[in-house]
């Protein structure tokens, strides 16, 4: 059996690809990068490699995904859906593009699953379905949009549910939150990603516009895919949303403090007031403990910054 994987070749999914092919299964990646994999630097996928299936794929070309899903469908056990656009200040440079991907890409995949019969999907969907709730942050609190972004992951959950409630199928929602760590440069990133981490790949002078005024439960993208697995991976749940994250609120400034000392040096790092995005912390991370075992490793921000700035490293040599 195998697992399909939408945006299969992004931060949080190549590592859910990883992780599942080490267990010995088949993964095949639907991703829009598949034709550019040599050129992407994921080190770890080539490890890997054989049991990748790699299939180029917009998610918005109904017509293609349905070709390739069902091309593989007697051989699936499930998808797990991680197209998506992050939230940031370029989601509302291009609102309808964006939202699209988001909206249209999330029932796009539900659709053809129901059609085909593959009945079981993974939803990465967000914290931001919270809003700007205080922390912590439990499945159970209310819905609340405070931008596009959150709207987006909203509707895709809802789909989601309504998909499973009138289809039979099995669809679930893991709530992620802001993920870092190895696949994913800082440079490629966002401002106020490059402030927090980017002296970690040697960056300098980094002038973010906000960003310092804000605790967030930071995430190794590792300790997410981990509990992306275990949330596809568990047979039968009782409930259809689990938050997946670190569940630690960790201070913008602390890791930019913690990112000197790692580095040993001052690279002139300056992040604006006020938050990155509206969103409260951290999320509460018990129900996913406690019904699938997860328990993530980076809980200490400064373990998975060492990690981090080890890869990017390894990965600057290999340039």
């Amino acid at each position: 059996m195998s697992v399909l994987i939408t945006g299969g070749l992004g931060h949080v999914g190549s590592w859910v690809a990883y992780l599942l092919a080490k267990q010995g299964k088949q993964v095949v990646i639907c991703d829009t990068a598949a034709n550019r994999f040599d050129s992407l630097g994921l080190d770890y996928l080539e490890e890997v490699r054989d049991l990748l299936t790699l299939e180029s794929v917009d998610i918005l070309d109904y017509h293609n995904i349905f070709e390739i899903f069902l091309r593989h469908r007697d051989e699936l056990e499930g998808v797990i859906h991680g197209v998506s656009v992050i939230a940031g200040p370029y989601f509302q440079e291009h609102p309808f593009k964006h939202l699209s991907i988001n909206t249209m890409g999330t029932l796009n995949v539900y659709e053809t699953c129901r059609i085909l019969g593959i009945n079981k999907v993974v939803n990465m969907s967000s914290g931001a379905v919270y809003g700007d709730a205080p922390g912590p942050q439990h499945e159970d609190t209310p819905y609340k949009a405070t931008d596009l972004y959150g709207a987006s992951k909203i509707s895709g959950e809802l789909y989601g549910l309504q998909y499973s409630d009138t289809f039979g199928m099995d669809i679930r929602n893991a709530r992620l939150f802001f993920v870092y760590g190895p696949g994913k440069r800082p440079s490629h990133m966002h401002k106020v990603y490059q402030g927090l981490f980017g002296p970690l790949e040697g960056l300098t002078d980094i002038q973010a516009p906000n960003g310092s005024e804000q605790s967030m439960d930071w995430t190794h993208v590792l300790d997410t895919a981990t509990g992306i697995v275990k949330l596809f991976e568990k047979p039968q749940v009782t409930n259809r949303n689990f938050n997946i994250s670190s569940g630690v609120p960790v201070d913008h400034l602390r890791i930019v403090d913690e990112v000197a000392d790692i580095t040993g040096k001052n690279s002139n790092v300056q992040l604006g007031p006020g938050p990155f995005v509206v969103r409260g912390a951290p999320l509460d991370i018990s129900r996913a403990r406690e019904e699938l075992g997860f328990e993530p490793r980076f809980t200490n921000i400064r373990d998975g910054l060492l990690d981090y700035w080890q890869w990017l490293q390894n990965a600057n040599r290999l340039q």
